[in-house]
């Protein structure tokens, strides 16, 4: 491995912990464009261009290994990005092909894993797993427990959430997270506002809103984001019941337009 395809490598290195997934979804092409350069590839200019503009990168020092890997302007900015705001997941694991597994944090780890997530011997310990469609990127099972997220989520559903790594700004309004935070109380599974930029804050908000309040988040003591793609609910309801309901209530207001008419 030498040029381009070293320095590519560096960068994975630098910037996601040395995992192709995390850097690929950082400058958005597929993990498979990302092994091909590694192992040789020649990446084509809107690539360099991509990897460049995503992550603040000298071209020169990519191209020709010349100057500083970062922009002298972008420093401060890159660096504080490798920090804290692009903290990637400092574990992972991976199948006999190198494909990224899903770990299953079940709800009687869940309070080990805030302290264990970046401990190898901890993720290790974890269920894994694979499903379809959810190649590009890092996902995390997690178990939901009690109703702050009812109706949306009831008890004991499961979330497959997929790491946010430049969660200052990649976290969209009334989206479902996972945040990993010591502050979050009532399950980590949060609908959020993002307002970190304006007000330093993270807003998290339960759809069981008469029972669990909504939370201000400090950004500092956030250790991980996911953002939640599917659940898995074991409960099916029965559409009977809505339906006995639903014939109850037309029953109720056809009464009372009796009594009306007949009081009339």
């Amino acid at each position: 491995m030498n040029g381009i395809n070293f320095r590519i490598k560096q960068l994975v290195d630098h910037f996601a912990n040395g995992n192709n997934s995390v850097f690929a979804h950082m400058i958005g092409v597929n993990e498979s464009n990302i092994r091909s350069y590694i192992n040789g590839t020649e990446p084509k200019f809107n690539i360099i261009e991509k990897i460049c503009t995503a992550l603040a990168i000298n071209p020169e020092w990519l191209i020709m290994d010349r100057g500083e890997m970062l922009k002298e302007d972008k420093k401060e900015q890159a660096l504080l990005h490798t920090d804290f705001y692009h903290r990637v997941p400092q574990v992972v694991t991976v199948d006999s092909h190198n494909k990224d597994n899903i770990a299953l944090v079940p709800n009687k780890l869940k309070a080990g894993y805030l302290q264990g997530y970046n401990d190898p011997n901890f993720i290790k310990l974890l269920p894994t797993f694979r499903l379809p469609n959810l190649n590009n990127g890092v996902f995390r099972m997690f178990e939901i427990e009690g109703n702050s997220m009812f109706p949306t989520l009831p008890d004991r559903t499961y979330v497959v959430a997929q790491f946010v790594e430049d969660w200052v700004h990649g976290i969209s309004d009334n989206r479902l997270y996972a945040i990993i935070s010591n502050e979050i109380e009532d399950g980590l599974i949060k609908r959020c506002l993002n307002r970190i930029k304006k007000y330093d804050n993270l807003i998290c908000k339960s759809d069981n809103r008469r029972s669990y309040p909504t939370q201000n988040i400090h950004p500092n003591t956030i250790k991980e984001v996911w953002e939640v793609k599917l659940h898995l609910n074991f409960n099916l309801p029965d559409p009977a019941d809505f339906y006995d309901r639903l014939n109850d209530l037309e029953a109720e207001i056809q009464f009372l337009k009796l009594n009306r008419n007949i009081n009339d």
